[in-house]
Formats: C-alpha cells, structure tokens, sequence
C-alpha cells in the first residue's frame, strides 16, 4: 500500500522520540503468507497432457495484459474503487495522527509544570493511544490488502472467463498473457503439453548421471 503509512509515520516518530525519552515502545504486527499450487491439480494436468497428439501443430495467441488492463472499462472501474478505498483509510489516519501529535506537543508544554503520578499517567496514555495508531495503521494496510487482493481475482476471473469463451470460436491452442511483472497460460490444449516428454528425458538423464563412469578409479 504506496501512501497509506506516509503521513502516520512522520508523526509517530516524534512520538517515539517523546516516548522514548520516558522508555515507552510499541509493537509491531506482520500480515499472513498463502500459497497457491496443490499437489492433486498437478497430477490432474499430468493426467490429461499425458493424452495429447504428438504430431499436433500449435495455434499460439498472445495478449499483453497491461495494454489489456489500461484499456478495459473493468480494470478502470476497479482501479478508482481501490483509489477512493485508498483515500478513506489515508484520511483517516491523517486525522488520527493530527490529533495525536496534538497531544504530543500538549504534553510537551505541561510536563514541566506536573507531578510524576500526572506525568507517569499521561505517559502510559499517549503510549496506549500510539499503539493504537500503529494497530489502525496495519489493520488498514491489510485490509487494502485483501481488498486489492479480491478486485484482482474479480479482474482476472473476467479476462479469463471471456478468453475461454471466446478461444471456443477462434481454437488457439494457448494464449499467453505477458505483463511487465510476470508471464503466465490464460488457456490451452493439452495436445501442446510437452511436459511428459520433458519428465522422461529429464528422469533418463538423472539415471544416466547416477551410473559409475567406468573409467573413474
């Protein structure tokens, strides 16, 4: 998330600097990792490329996906959603560190003029309340995350649905999407699965290297 945190973080590190100084800290959270691939689902695509014609010749088609994206009203519509998603969580958090800093530069004035029990007690308060900025400030940043996470999934269910569609009246064997991050498959015929063939020759050569050279001591 790009600018979410920029305007949270110049203040809270002058409160840090003012916690500091009284030995005040705060924790830090971290955001889940998934993962993707099972292993039924590669058995399940070697199972059916096993079944493809060896004499077959491919019909390629090929898309540039951020040519696609900056060209479809979709991809628009959802870009500006996350944007105004984007702006909300950035304003709020703006407002929540004015207010903080605020307090910060009150207690500043007043410290001088309080008791340690008054002192001690603002203390553990502005400390409790930038914790609280830090939880907000991930809690935002993941939920933009997911947020982000779910629009792309919508945005790549409907290229991809459109594609198989559409690949029923054109017949490309695969269409290969191409974007300045990443390559990948959006739809293809099994009989251009050279993935077996590729396996064999690679398990023959491993057993090959595993042999004893007759000619090694």
């Amino acid at each position: 998330m790009k600018n979410i945190s920029l305007a949270l973080n110049v203040v809270l590190l002058i409160a840090v600097a003012v916690l500091y100084y009284f030995q005040f800290s705060s924790p830090k959270t971290t955001l889940p990792e998934t993962t993707e691939t099972t292993e039924k689902e590669i058995v399940k695509v070697d199972n059916e490329a096993s079944l493809r014609d060896t004499n077959y010749i491919s019909k390629i088609g090929y898309i540039n996906v951020d040519s696609l994206q900056l060209k479809y009203d979709l991809y628009e519509e959802l870009k500006t959603k996350l944007e105004k998603k984007e702006k909300s969580y950035d304003s709020e958090l703006k407002a929540k560190s004015a207010e903080f800093q605020r307090k910060i530069e009150d207690f500043r004035k007043k410290a001088p003029s309080m008791t340690q029990f008054e002192g001690e007690l603002k203390q553990k308060e502005l400390a409790d309340e930038e914790e609280k900025l830090y939880k907000m400030r991930d809690q935002y940043a993941q939920n933009y995350e997911q947020e982000m996470l779910k629009l792309n999934n919508q945005l790549y269910k409907a290229i991809k649905d459109y594609i198989v569609t559409h690949n029923k009246n054109t017949h490309y064997d695969i269409i290969i999407g191409e974007s300045q991050t990443r390559n990948f498959v959006l739809d293809f015929n099994k009989n251009i699965d050279i993935t077996p063939e590729v396996v064999e020759g690679l398990n023959k050569k491993y057993q090959e290297d595993k042999k004893p050279n007759p000619t090694q001591p």
